[in-house]
């Protein structure tokens, strides 16, 4: 691309006719040999006057250039071509030296014209200069130079701008200028809270950029302004500064929790601090309390004021009686109650609170249960845990943890015990099991022992039992007709169980015992109010084979000495096989007493 502005060279003219054999032909015809001699003098005279001015002024202006040229706005005339040069690189060509970019970073960034594809061509520019007033005919040349003394004659530089170098320079510089917007932010730091503040970011206008360039080059300026986009960050400064008050206002001091007896507990500025959520949305900064936080802040005061409820219940003295153990009135705090007060007043400056605290009253109270304290043995049973091929100590084990698993538990007027919620998942050793009429080594041997015991006492007790099912085969601990077994399968469902079940029917509490004692016997104990309850249970065989057997279960329950209940149940058996698949027969398995003892031959 060239910028010059060189004028055109005039091509020689003639105006207002010819010569022709040395007379002038115009549009009005021939003048005679007077009319000439009257004209001639004044032309001759004129021609002499301008030929010494001519000369004059070649003589005066030679080898300089002519006054009134001006290169841009700065003038020549007088100057000889080296001068000139030495004038145009100094005073104009110097403005083009360097290429200075204007924008949003502050301080200008300049190039070299060299380095954005600018050359100014000193000599071509001061040849044109000096041509003023030395090209064309006289009259072209006196032309020239009149109006260089009249109102100046200017040359524009002459510049070569290539826009492709000047293109990628600046795309270079637009990697350096362009930017991301800094959003202002704000963080808590222990009992401080801190801001930083926005900037703005910056996209540059290449193309923009690029033809600013060539407007400069054009108008021989070394600045040019660059074109882009500011932009102006989301979350600005005095954003972040608006949330940092309202966390400064929430953490201006310690929170005070008290009770209306006067205690008080007190919160660190650092610990509100940390119980704040700093959120950011469509530029702004929410600020604001986060309830599992603060729960977690307060926690030590939560342990100070907290007391779980204690329900009473009955134990065993020394003695055997039974006794009742304490209740205690439980409290507790209102959490969702106390995290709204604080909620509605931190940010607002409130640094005091009352705790709201409510008391829970225990489902079984000392006095309820001394009420109906169960004081009579209404029944109890006993089986000898050595009438059985398993004398291991493993099963012994298994005995005592199945029984202290239920020895304690008292059963409310109206409620059901359930023996698989008792004994379900504990810790059992491996030991012998009945599973379909076979002896097998199973985790939990001897629990069908507890229950059998269990249920025994509690039809004695004169209770009904709502859920049994006897054994596969008939077991010489437990008279048949009078066992129960418990079996616990997938613990998410009871489908699979086995269980016994009992209701308590009675106006009062029902206290269950059971424990394994150093005679080689089981015992089982239910306690509940007097009520003259009397029981007689028996069982008789129906039918007995090799292979199996049937007996009948004979229940009578009295109150008062009046019959109030009668009842009689079957049972079916299996013969029974050892764990190695002999069959024992049925005949030879012995039969313990109604009352539990055991008379067969020592195991």
């Amino acid at each position: 691309m060239s910028l010059k502005n060189r004028r055109k060279r005039r091509r020689n003219r003639h105006e207002g006719g010819n010569y022709s054999d040395g007379l002038y032909t115009g549009y009005g015809g021939t003048f005679g040999k007077r009319r000439r001699g009257r004209v001639a003098g004044p032309i001759i005279i004129a021609c002499a006057v301008v030929a010494v001015l001519v000369a004059a002024d070649y003589l005066v202006n030679s080898g300089r250039v002519y006054r009134g040229v001006e290169v841009g706005t700065v003038s020549l005339g007088g100057k000889t071509p080296e001068e000139a040069q030495r004038i145009v690189e100094d005073r104009v060509a110097g403005d083009l030296e360097e290429i200075s970019f204007q924008g949003p970073m502050g301080d200008p960034v300049s190039f070299t014209s060299e380095q954005m594809g600018v050359n100014f061509r000193v000599q071509s520019t001061i040849e044109e200069a000096y041509s003023i007033g030395r090209e064309g005919n006289v009259l072209e040349r006196l032309a020239d130079r009149g109006k260089a003394l009249a109102g100046g004659v200017t040359i524009s530089p002459e510049v070569r701008y290539e826009p492709g170098v000047a293109r990628s320079r600046v795309e270079r510089l637009a990697a350096q200028v362009n930017a991301a917007p800094t959003e202002a932010g704000m963080e808590i730091q222990g009992s401080v809270v801190e801001t930083s503040g926005a900037q703005s970011g910056y996209k540059m206008d290449v193309d923009g950029t690029t033809r600013n360039v060539g407007k400069a080059v054009d108008g021989m300026s070394g600045e040019v302004r660059m074109a882009g986009q500011v932009i102006k960050p989301e979350v600005t400064t005095a954003e972040a500064e608006k949330a940092a008050e309202k966390a400064r206002t929430a953490m201006s001091g310690e929170l005070g929790f008290t009770t209306v007896q006067g205690n008080r507990w007190p919160l660190s500025p650092a610990d509100v601090g940390g119980a704040l959520d700093i959120t950011r949305q469509d530029g702004t900064i929410g600020v604001s309390l986060n309830k599992d936080r603060m729960n977690e802040a307060l926690a030590g005061i939560y342990d100070d004021i907290e007391v779980k409820p204690v329900e009473a219940g009955y134990d065993f003295a020394a003695e055997g009686s039974v006794i009742v153990t304490q209740s205690q009135t439980g409290q507790s705090i209102e959490y969702d109650d106390l995290l709204a007060n604080i909620e509605s007043g931190i940010f607002d400056g409130q640094r005091e609170y009352e705790l709201p605290i409510v008391t829970s009253t225990p489902q079984y109270t000392t006095e309820q249960l001394e009420a109906q304290k169960p004081t009579e043995l209404l029944g109890s049973y006993r089986t000898d845990y050595k009438a059985t091929t398993d004398q291991g100590i493993e099963r012994v084990e298994n005995l005592e943890i199945a029984s202290k698993a239920v020895s304690g538990t008292f059963v409310a007027p109206g409620d059901t015990f359930s023996m698989v919620d008792h004994v379900q998942d504990l810790d059992y050793n491996d030991a012998h099991v009945i599973v379909e009429s076979k002896e097998e080594i199973a985790e939990g041997g001897g629990l069908c022992q507890v229950t059998s015991t269990l249920y025994n006492a509690v039809l004695y007790a004169g209770l009904p039992v709502v859920e049994r099912k006897n054994h596969d085969s008939q077991l010489p601990y437990i008279r048949p007709g009078m066992d129960a077994t418990v079996w616990y399968g997938d613990t998410s469902t009871t489908a699979d169980d086995t269980d016994m079940k009992f209701k308590n029917t009675t106006d009062g509490y029902v206290l269950v015992q059971e424990y394994v004692d150093d005679d080689g016997y089981i015992y089982a104990n239910v306690y509940g109010v007097p009520d003259n309850v009397e029981v007689q249970m028996s069982s008789k065989k129906v039918w007995m084979t090799e292979d199996a057997s049937e007996w009948t279960t004979f229940y009578t329950r009295t109150k008062d000495g009046e019959v109030v209940y009668k009842d009689r149940w079957n049972s079916e058996y299996s013969a029974l096989y050892d764990d190695k698949g002999k069959k024992i027969p049925t005949p030879k398995v012995w039969v313990a007493a109604v009352d539990g003892t055991y008379n067969g031959p020592n195991f």
